[in-house]
C-alpha cells in the first residue's frame, strides 16, 4: 500500500511538472506568437510610414518655416506636399498625377516627356482661361530654368493642371496633371514664385549625415558672399562662382562708389537675406532667399534671388544666378541693386 501510495504521489508530481513544463510551452509558444505579431505591425507600419513619408531629405535640404514643397514622383505617378511646420516637415497631400506619356527626362520641345529638376509655380490660371484639357486650375513652372537653357534644353508650357478626363498614368504631354478635386486642394498651398516643384524620377531615401552637411555648406557660402557684397572686394565675390560662369557684376564699380559714399564706414549698408529653401536633385542645388538691401534704418527689399550651385571637386561653387522675382519697376538684379542703394544715399 505505500508503495502504491509513492506511486501514485511520484505519478502525480510528474503530472504536475508535465502540466508546467505544457504551461511554460504554451505561455512562452503564446509569447513567441505575440512577439512576431508585434513585429509585423511594427514592420507593416514602418513600410507604410516609408511610403507616406517618402525619403523627401533627397529633394527638400531647407524649406522655411510657413513654406510648402511639392515633389512629384515619375516612377509611382505620385504628387506629394510637404509643409513646414514648427521646425519640422510634414506630410499634408499625397495624389495620384499623371505624367508625360514618354517616358525620360525633358530635353526637347514637343517630346512628351515630364522635366526634372527644381522649379518654382510663376502663375496660376482659373478655368474661365483654361482649355479642358487643363481641368479647374492650372499653374506654370518656370521650365525651362537658367540651368536648363544653359545646357540646350528647349520647350515650355510645363503645368500642374486640373483634368477633365479621367486621370491615367503617363498620359500628358510633359505637364504634371491631377483630377480636379485635387488641383484644387494643392492650390491651398501654392505660394507663387516660391512653392518649390522637385521633379524626380524616384525620390531618394533619406541622409540625414549629408542632408546637414549640405545645409551647413550652403549656408556658410550665403552668409560669406553676402560679406564679400556688404565688404569685399571684386575678387571675393567672383571667388564663390565657378571657372565655367560669369556673373553679372556690371554694377559693382558703381556699387564701390556708393558704399564708400554711403557713410563712415561699410558697414553702413548691409545685406540681408531671409526664408531660405536650399533643395536638390541629380547633383545640382537652388538656393532660393529673400533678398534685402539695408541702410542705416532703412530696409528695400529687392525680390527672390535665385542661385544654382554644384559640388565641384568637394567644395560648393555657384553656376547660376538669378532673379526669380523683382521689385516693380526694376530691369534685372544688379540695377534694382544700385536703384535701391542710390535711392538711400539720396
Amino acid at each position: 500500500a505505500e508503495k502504491r501510495q509513492n506511486l501514485h504521489t511520484g505519478i502525480s508530481n510528474w503530472n504536475c511538472k508535465v502540466n508546467l513544463m505544457e504551461t511554460k510551452f504554451l505561455f512562452n509558444r503564446t509569447n513567441l506568437i505575440l512577439w512576431w505579431i508585434l513585429m509585423i505591425i511594427l514592420l507593416t507600419a514602418y513600410d507604410l510610414s516609408a511610403r507616406a513619408f517618402p525619403g523627401y531629405a533627397g529633394s527638400i535640404i531647407k524649406l522655411p518655416e510657413n513654406e510648402n514643397a511639392i515633389i512629384v514622383e515619375k516612377k509611382t505617378q505620385t504628387l506629394f506636399l510637404y509643409a513646414s511646420r514648427g521646425h519640422g516637415l510634414r506630410l499634408e497631400l499625397q495624389m495620384p498625377c499623371s505624367t508625360g506619356e514618354v517616358a525620360g527626362r525633358k530635353s526637347l520641345d514637343g517630346d512628351k516627356k515630364t522635366p526634372e529638376g527644381v522649379y518654382f509655380l510663376t502663375d496660376e490660371h482659373e478655368d474661365k482661361y483654361l482649355s479642358p484639357i487643363y481641368g479647374t486650375k492650372a499653374f506654370p513652372t518656370d521650365y525651362p530654368n537658367f540651368i536648363d537653357k544653359a545646357t540646350g534644353k528647349t520647350g515650355s508650357a510645363i503645368w500642374i493642371h486640373g483634368t477633365n478626363k479621367k486621370l491615367k498614368a503617363m498620359d500628358s504631354n510633359g505637364c504634371v496633371a491631377l483630377e480636379n478635386e485635387n488641383i484644387e486642394k494643392l492650390a491651398e498651398y501654392v505660394n507663387l514664385n516660391s512653392t518649390p516643384v522637385i521633379l524626380v524620377e524616384k525620390i531618394n531615401e533619406p541622409d540625414e549625415v549629408k542632408t546637414a552637411g549640405y545645409l551647413h555648406e550652403i549656408n556658410n557660402i550665403l552668409n560669406q558672399l553676402v560679406l564679400s557684397v556688404e565688404r569685399g572686394s571684386y575678387h571675393d565675390y567672383l571667388s564663390f562662382y565657378s571657372s565655367g560662369y560669369l556673373p553679372d557684376t556690371d554694377w559693382w564699380n558703381r556699387w564701390l562708389e556708393l558704399r564708400e559714399n554711403g557713410g563712415k564706414s561699410d558697414s553702413e549698408f548691409r545685406i540681408k537675406i531671409e526664408k531660405v529653401g536650399i533643395y536638390y536633385h541629380d547633383n545640382q542645388f537652388v538656393a532660393l532667399f529673400d533678398y534685402i538691401l539695408c541702410f542705416k534704418e532703412r530696409e528695400k527689399y529687392i525680390g527672390k534671388r535665385k542661385i544654382f550651385l554644384k559640388d565641384q571637386g568637394g567644395s560648393f561653387k555657384i553656376i547660376g544666378d538669378v532673379f526669380q522675382t523683382l521689385e516693380a519697376g526694376f530691369q534685372n538684379g544688379g540695377v534694382s541693386f544700385i536703384k535701391a542703394a542710390e535711392a538711400f544715399i539720396k
